[in-house]
């Protein structure tokens, strides 16, 4: 009778209904392979939805150039950036890297392995964010003179390419490294207007003669087309600029 007892069927009562482990047991399993599936699913959805926003939309850039600045390791730029895709040794010993992201060239100086600058190129239609710059968020999209006031300029005039960087003043790490922004040829083309402002101008600085007013001229004209941040002066900064040859090698061989 016992054993009888025993091998009958064993059963649950809950809120007055009868449910056989039997049965109760393959529904625990069905159930736990649908949310299995759920999960599957909803990674699926995710790993759509970072494609999606690494090629329809400019903010993965952004965040990329938001992990950057000056006196970080210089490991952080291949962490964040990839290996660079061209690399130059400075007479002094610094290194300048340049990486490629789809919307922007980068140019960082390196000493010691300290990031002591860099320059952002951004192609045509990406906005990068500047609202920690000197210049404020809508920094690239405005001339010079709409901007704080600069500290220190340098520029060149040459058949290949001419360019203008300056410092100025101001910007939330302010105390720590300065902003800095530029117009380059290379990125490109100046105005007739703009090409006498610029030989004017690097006449009168070469010549020691007041060049106040010209360069006033000059930062009305021209808009910046790249930015960035130093812990060094201009004429330094300089190494990083792009050259003609450097852009198009940058742009036609790695695309």
């Amino acid at each position: 009778m016992n054993d009888a007892v025993e091998n009958e069927e064993q059963t649950v009562e809950i809120s007055g209904f009868e449910f056989s482990w039997k049965v109760f047991i393959p529904w625990i399993s069905l159930v736990a392979i649908a949310l299995g599936q759920i999960n599957d699913t909803w990674d699926g959805v995710l790993k759509i939805w970072e494609f999606g926003q690494s090629t329809m939309s400019d903010e993965p850039s952004r965040n990329r150039l938001n992990k950057i600045y000056i006196n970080a390791d210089s490991g952080i730029l291949e962490e964040t950036l990839g290996s660079p895709v061209y690399t130059k040794q400075l007479q002094n010993g610094d290194i300048v890297t340049y990486y490629k992201d789809r919307n922007f060239i980068l140019s960082a100086i390196s000493k010691d392995n300290i990031i002591a600058a860099f320059l952002v190129f951004p192609q045509e239609g990406f906005t990068p964010n500047t609202s920690e710059h000197a210049g404020g968020p809508n920094y690239i999209g405005m001339p010079f003179d709409k901007s704080t006031e600069f500290v220190d300029s340098y520029l060149n005039v040459a058949r290949i390419g001419s360019y203008y960087i300056e410092e100025i003043s101001g910007g939330k790490f302010d105390l720590l490294y300065s902003s800095v922004g530029g117009v380059s040829e290379y990125l490109g083309q100046f105005s007739p207007k703009q090409s006498e402002t610029l030989t004017e101008l690097n006449s009168q600085m070469l010549l020691g003669e007041d060049y106040q007013e010209t360069l006033k001229t000059l930062r009305h004209q021209f808009t910046p087309n790249f930015f960035g941040y130093s812990s060094i002066g201009t004429e330094e900064l300089e190494q990083a600029i792009l050259t003609y040859l450097e852009y198009e090698l940058l742009t036609n061989k790695i695309g």
